[in-house]
């Protein structure tokens, strides 16, 4: 499991604490990061197998243990937000990543 983290481009970055934000917007730059990444899924995978609890892995926000696409800021959504999923399946997730 430390070869994908050192392989990972959240290392490369150095910027780990954006991978464990609370702003929507850097945990948005995170996944971004996390999408031009060679061993996203496999990172994924970690992270479901373990049930992270928290951060970004893989490309999917882990808060307090839900998976999520993405997180928003307090108050009333972004109509440009208007209906897009925001939970994640965890079902659909696996899925992903065993047909990888």
């Amino acid at each position: 499991m430390n070869a994908i983290y050192e392989e990972g481009r959240c290392v490369s970055s150095g910027q780990n604490d954006l991978f464990f934000s609370e702003q929507p917007d850097e945990l948005a730059h995170a996944q971004s990061i996390c999408m031009e990444c060679r061993v996203r899924l496999d990172c994924l995978e970690v992270a479901l197998e373990r049930q992270e609890d928290w951060g970004v892995w893989g490309g999917v926000i882990f808060w307090d243990g839900r998976p999520y696409h993405r997180r928003r800021g307090r108050g009333r959504p972004r109509r440009i937000d208007h209906g897009l999923a925001h939970e994640a399946d965890v079902g659909e997730l696996w899925q992903q990543v065993r047909s990888a």
